[in-house]
């Protein structure tokens, strides 16, 4: 009997670090939410990607994401880690590149041996730090991206489900993006997250749109899974609705309606028309800046 190929995962990305220096309203993981510094314990991230590696023959890209990752202090184990079980993947670590100036040369030797890169997210306090953070990038020789200035955040939220998810899930920018955290992985961060959106505020959006990973699974019913509308789809809208970016004082000040959006017709009509039409460039332009 022929042995069974296993699939390739195209994407995946993990929060190491719970907690961030910026805490940027409506953050997209409900960071500015969480009360506890936490990390994804090393050991346990080693265990998840090794059953992942189990489920799937390669990852084409792995980002290490918080947060701020560069808060974790063991960052070049993590990537030691993802170097070693996915000897092929694209290893990106996602920061807002604030604290570049000042990471450890160990830990960037080690980013640079492990032929990792940083993509940096262009918020505007990174903006002002640029040039501290290219010079100390390309002494150690290593390679990174620097997104689109980060002016604008995105509310994508339902506040009601909708009957039916296909426009949603037809419309996301962010489709595939899957995450992966103590043993759950699930389709976006949106829904990997959400529990902390609940807690916060007493609601009840859905939070078991997962796959536990050491289930009797296999890595092609995963894909099948989260390759057309699942569950939390319905909560999501089909045209996000965007807002000025700020950031510092807002885990504090922070409220529901930072990721929920209120319908009215432009919300509802308008901006979904305009998503079915620049999804597919954004796209494409996106792994344009990150090939």
């Amino acid at each position: 009997m022929a042995v069974q190929q296993k699939p390739i995962l195209d994407y995946v990305e993990s929060e190491i670090t719970q907690f961030c220096n910026l805490n940027c309203k409506g953050c997209a993981d409900y960071i500015n939410l969480v009360p506890d510094k936490k990390h994804y314990a090393l050991e346990e991230f080693i265990q998840d990607y090794t059953r992942l590696s189990e489920l799937f023959c390669t990852v084409k890209k792995i980002r290490l994401m918080g947060g701020e990752p560069l808060l974790n202090p063991q960052l070049g184990e993590y990537v030691k880690a993802c170097r070693e079980i996915f000897p092929a993947a694209d290893i990106r670590i996602v920061t807002n590149g604030l604290l570049i100036p000042k990471l450890p040369a160990k830990t960037l030797q080690t980013i640079r041996e492990t032929r990792s890169k940083f993509d940096i997210s262009n918020y505007p306090p990174t903006r002002r730090k640029l040039p501290k953070i290219k010079a100390r990038l390309h002494a150690f020789g290593i390679q990174y991206d620097i997104g689109f200035p980060m002016d604008f955040f995105l509310r994508t939220l339902r506040e009601n489900p909708a009957e039916d998810p296909a426009p949603a899930f037809k419309n996301c920018l962010f489709t595939h993006c899957h995450m992966l955290s103590q043993g759950k992985f699930s389709p976006c961060s949106y829904a990997h997250c959400i529990g902390r959106l609940n807690t916060a505020y007493g609601l009840s959006f859905p939070e078991n749109d997962c796959v536990d990973i050491y289930s009797d699974i296999t890595g092609e019913e995963i894909l099948r899974r989260f390759n057309h509308p699942h569950e939390f789809c319905k909560y999501c809208v089909a045209g996000a609705v965007p807002f000025r970016w700020q950031g510092g004082i807002y885990a504090k000040k922070a409220d529901k309606y930072d990721w929920i959006v209120k319908e009215n017709i432009v919300n509802t009509t308008v901006l979904p028309a305009l998503q079915s039409v620049v999804k597919k460039p954004a796209k494409l332009l996106r792994r344009h800046i990150q090939k």
